[in-house]
């Protein structure tokens, strides 16, 4: 079952996870398995400082882990610059495990 394989978690710091914004992330995520398919665990950090939104994700993947934080003017914004860094690498990570 597809939905068993990535086990979601989000933490709201000053922030409150709305189901909005939980269902904006659950989606953002999912997409992120079409570059690496074999994402276990995710712990997504939402926080926000003053006027700073910033989202944190740290991802367990098969053969390691990987890291990334954005900052937006929103925390969508925020959570789209996040996808963004998090695909990039997870596109690199693909890569390495291939070379071995």
């Amino acid at each position: 079952d597809k939905e068993d394989t990535m086990q979601l978690n989000i933490t709201g710091n000053n922030v409150e996870i709305t189901e909005a914004l939980r269902e904006f992330v659950t989606a953002k995520f999912a997409k992120l398995e079409q570059y690496f398919d074999r994402i276990n665990q995710v712990y997504v950090v939402l926080k926000v400082e003053k006027v700073t939104h910033t989202s944190d994700a740290t991802l367990h993947v098969n053969g390691g882990e990987i890291h990334a934080s954005a900052e937006g003017q929103d925390m969508y914004a925020a959570i789209d610059g996040l996808i963004d860094k998090l695909a990039r690498q997870l596109t690199k990570h693909k890569d390495k495990l291939k070379q071995h």
